[in-house]
């Protein structure tokens, strides 16, 4: 009995230190559904009650990764763009590897909740060919 008390201690303290976390995605809109094609780093939050430090947060990475190159911004530790590497996830996760200019849309998620769009729009279009960025569409 008290090793059943026991797990369920650590059971109880192990779900209680799950991270809150809020992700900034990047997603484009192809045949009526939202594809994520780039995730921004994480952003740790206090609660998961935190939904307007989420949006906030999120919209500044948005405006930092377009005021740096926008789909041409390469960051630190990567070495692709993240428009190079939206068409990789398009062609191999999505399936898409062509896509015509399309808008991308930033979206924010609190602690494994729902995609909830934050109202960014990017400042160039997304385009793909055989599931490469070509640089410009």
């Amino acid at each position: 009995m008290k090793v059943i008390v026991i797990l369920l201690s650590l059971m109880g303290l192990a779900c209680a230190q799950d991270p809150k976390e809020c992700f900034c995605g990047m997603f484009v809109s192809v045949n009526m559904a939202e594809l994520e094609v780039h995730r921004l780093p994480a952003i740790d939050l206090d609660s998961c009650d935190d939904q307007g430090d989420c949006k906030i947060g999120c919209i500044r990475e948005w405006e930092y990764v377009f005021n740096n190159g926008g789909l041409n911004f390469v960051a630190p530790g990567h070495n692709r763009t993240i428009g190079e590497e939206s068409c990789r996830t398009l062609a191999f996760q999505h399936q898409h590897p062509n896509l015509a200019p399309h808008e991308v849309y930033g979206y924010y998620n609190v602690c494994q909740g729902p995609w909830v769009y934050d109202g960014e729009t990017s400042r160039e279009p997304l385009c793909c060919v055989e599931g490469v960025y070509p640089g410009q569409c």
